[in-house]
């Protein structure tokens, strides 16, 4: 679909805390499942609803357990009817492969009259370890499902959120899992793929696989808050307590008591909202790897723009992804191995929004082709808004418009805006190089350069040129100035 498209939609948010599944028993298992998972349901229409429910843990409707082949279906609970199939299957290298399918009755979810089960499928199977060992991965990771039309034309599009997953599907012995193959190594969600900025304790530490340049703000750093709540000329601090030590007991009558100096009236401070800080984001660098080293590399101060109803008004927000800021509990990971001619890079900022990009392959090289952002509109996020909504922004680029060698990257130092239905995606000082092998930093050469800063480089020679004709100009007339008064100089002797 060409343009973004902003749509309020219908929300339902299935989850599962701690999952357990051992299949067909506890026993004797041949599929053994435990994984922390929330499945969010977006109906694509002009009403907005919600509703909620969740899996449950023990109710698994089939299966069936093969030497390549193995699967389980677990039913969603709380008269929601449909099942989540999960089907594990060998590839020709000896990998496990996972794929999803979510069978829903849609009628049962957001009681809109379509009473026709309905049928969505992972985008692409997810590799596991290989066939005789186990998966792990804390690291949490976005599984994106294919969008499945409804009988009026609307849209059903779901994801999938899992994380501290354990998986073994195949040579099961006994009750335990087999050694366990990371992520880490597989396709490196934990270490380069996967952060979660918090608090600063004492000192500071930054991910050596993770980088922040500083944003061109005109103060200097601040471990504050850009935007503080109102305090009504009140400070709010902790209790001040200053105790002397106490003298041991003595026969006199006059002994000291401790001495305690009553804490400061104090005021409970307002929550503080993740509100952006002003002028640019920052630069954040955000990788996944696999086997092979890291595969992708994105660089890019990111922001947006959205239109929210205020008191009946409709007034727009910035919202920035930035990864040193606490508030913003920035999220990101990467999969290399998405499909033979993708590859995805999924960021989750403040706590909900998910951004989820896709690069493709072309015959001369590779390019960001698409790109879904999921707004979760809530009064924890903008306090003072009417109602609470989820936006949706899709949008789907040319071949020709983020295009780079296969070798090579993209590169785009001037701020690229893209506006439509009034939600502003922006991006600052952007990089990006995909299909790559053990790529650490971005190549010098190779460099495929957007159209903005092209103009500017080449602004660079005609501007050295027209100053070199000048001077050539200049230094032509005061030679020709100077013959002149020589040979007049001359006709004088004479």
């Amino acid at each position: 679909m060409n343009g973004f498209t902003l749509l309020i939609t219908a929300l339902l948010i299935i989850g599962c805390s701690a999952k357990q599944v051992r299949y067909p028993d506890a026993t004797k298992p041949c599929i053994m499942i435990d994984m922390n998972a929330n499945l969010t349901l977006l109906l694509k229409s002009n009403s907005s609803m919600k509703a909620e429910s969740t899996l449950d843990g023990g109710a698994k409707s089939s299966g069936e357990c093969k030497e390549s082949e193995s699967s389980v279906d677990l039913l969603f609970a709380s008269g929601v009817k449909g099942n989540l199939d999960f089907k594990f299957t060998l590839g020709a290298d000896s990998n496990v492969m996972m794929d999803l399918a979510l069978t829903f009755t849609p009628d049962s979810i957001f009681s809109n009259g379509d009473n026709v089960p309905r049928i969505a499928t992972t985008v692409s199977s997810t590799k596991l370890s290989t066939m005789t060992a186990s998966y792990t991965c804390t690291a949490p990771r976005v599984i994106k499902f294919n969008p499945v039309e409804g009988k009026d034309g609307e849209v059903y599009d779901f994801s999938m959120t899992i994380s501290d997953v354990k998986i073994q599907a195949f040579n099961v012995t006994g009750t335990s899992y087999s050694p366990a193959e990371d992520c880490t190594a597989i396709d490196g969600l934990t270490t380069e793929a996967a952060m979660t900025t918090k608090p600063p304790v004492q000192t500071t530490e930054k991910n050596n696989e993770t980088t922040s340049e500083a944003p061109p703000a005109p103060s200097g750093p601040s471990t504050e808050p850009t935007t503080k709540p109102p305090t009504n000329e009140s400070t709010s601090e902790a209790p001040v307590v200053t105790t002397q030590p106490t003298k041991p007991p003595t026969n006199e009558s006059t002994s000291e008591a401790p001495v305690t100096t009553p804490a400061k009236p104090t005021t409970p401070a307002p929550p503080v909202y993740p509100t952006p800080a002003p002028g640019a984001p920052s630069v954040n660098t955000y990788k996944a790897a696999n086997r092979n080293g890291t595969c992708l590399m994105f660089k890019a101060g990111i922001e947006f723009t959205l239109p929210i109803l205020v008191k009946g008004v409709n007034v727009t927000k910035t919202l920035g992804i930035n990864k040193e800021d606490t508030s913003n509990e920035t999220e990101f990971a990467g999969d290399c191995d998405a499909s033979n001619t993708t590859q995805t890079m999924t960021v989750t900022f403040y706590k909900t929004s998910t951004m989820l990009m896709t690069f493709t392959k072309s015959d001369t090289g590779y390019y960001f082709s698409d790109v879904d952002i999921t707004f979760i509109v809530d009064k924890e996020l903008f306090p003072e808004i009417d109602r609470e909504e989820t936006m949706m922004v899709r949008k789907t680029f040319t071949k020709d418009q983020f295009a780079a060698d296969k070798d090579g990257s993209y590169k785009c130092n001037d701020k690229s805006e893209l506006e439509v239905q009034g939600v502003n995606f922006r991006t600052y000082n952007l990089q990006y190089a995909a299909f790559q092998k053990n790529i650490t930093e971005f190549k010098s050469s190779g460099i495929s350069e957007c159209s903005a800063d092209s103009d500017t480089n080449s602004v660079v020679p005609i501007a050295v040129g027209a100053a070199l004709a000048g001077l050539v100009v200049i230094v032509l007339i005061a030679y020709l100035i100077g013959r002149k008064r020589s040979r007049q100089s001359g006709y004088e002797q004479v």
